[in-house]
């Protein structure tokens, strides 16, 4: 039966790291965050306008309301 090294290892009486044995790496911990200046959460759309971009939106939900409404209108008056 093949045995691995760690198990090899640990019988000769040295404590090698086995594969799953963390090594020692760098030992200090990460930079802090610094503080946010808003307080508020992620500012993504925070200063978007929304004035020029309602109407075109409106328009286009609209258009995709109203396209099947038309579309059966159209139907029916073309099958009789």
């Amino acid at each position: 039966m093949r045995q691995g090294r760690a198990a090899v290892a640990l019988r000769a009486g040295s404590a090698a790291p086995g594969p799953f044995t963390p090594g020692g790496g760098d030992q200090q911990s990460p930079p802090a965050n610094p503080p946010d200046q808003d307080g508020d959460l992620a500012d993504t759309g925070a200063c978007l306008p929304v004035g020029p971009l309602a109407p075109p939106a409106a328009a286009v939900v609209a258009a995709g309301g109203a396209s099947p409404v038309w579309w059966m209108c159209r139907r029916r008056a073309a099958q009789g």
